[in-house]
């Protein structure tokens, strides 16, 4: 009985210290491993958070700030060098002011009348909506004006040739290579909105385009050879 007694004892003893070491070994819980802090530390340092996420998208890029090019082929800001004729067609009995500048906020510097039976103007430049002058006469050649000077383009007009034809073609640039946008009766009359060297840039019925030079008559009171 004494040597079963001692044997229980030895048994208790050794299953008591294996269960205490297996404790030991166990991990905290709430302490992460280092294995496991190893691998978190890279993803959470490389993931995009929202925050910036939406600064990246309000970064303007290079794109936004290139320059949008102007058609040379509309009536722009840019000044543009002409030499062609064109006759007065605005019928206010005050007469056209002849400006200093492109604008209605420049200096009158001269006036062109209305109630004649014709004035002719000799273009130099044109520059947005307006025309610059060099001079202006009458059908009896008395000087109206002379100098340099601005006006309103849609109150001048010339008229087309095409004299026994189906009229005239508009152009969609200054350039007989661009596409034809439309075509003008022979003989007619039509408002002026700029110019560029010997083009007109004129409008017939809500039609807006060029005619080339040989289109253009700028006499309302006969035809043009």
């Amino acid at each position: 009985m004494k040597n079963l007694f001692a044997w229980t004892l030895l048994l208790g003893s050794l299953a008591t210290g294996c269960q205490n070491a297996d404790l030991s070994q166990m991990p905290q819980i709430g302490n992460a491993s280092s294995t496991q802090n190893a691998i978190e530390t890279p993803v959470s340092t490389t993931r995009q958070t929202p925050q910036s996420s939406r600064v990246s998208k309000t970064q303007p890029s290079a794109l936004d700030n290139t320059p949008i090019a102007t058609s040379p082929n509309s009536p722009t800001d840019a000044q543009r060098t002409c030499r062609i004729s064109a006759y007065v067609i605005d019928k206010d009995p005050k007469g056209v002011n002849v400006r200093s500048g492109p604008g209605k906020d420049y200096n009158i510097v001269g006036n062109l009348p209305t109630t004649t039976i014709a004035v002719f103007a000799d273009l130099a430049a044109s520059q947005g909506s307006w025309v610059q002058l060099t001079k202006a006469v009458d059908p009896q050649e008395k000087v109206e004006f002379q100098g340099t000077g601005w006006v309103y383009a849609q109150l001048l007009g010339t008229t087309t040739r095409g004299y026994g034809t189906q009229g005239v073609s508009v152009y969609s640039s200054a350039d007989t290579q661009s596409s034809v946008i439309g075509r003008i009766p022979p003989s007619t009359g039509v408002t002026l909105l700029g110019c560029d060297q010997k083009w007109a840039l004129v409008d017939y019925q809500g039609t807006k385009g060029w005619i080339a030079p040989d289109a253009q008559c700028p006499n309302p009171l006969t035809t043009c050879p």
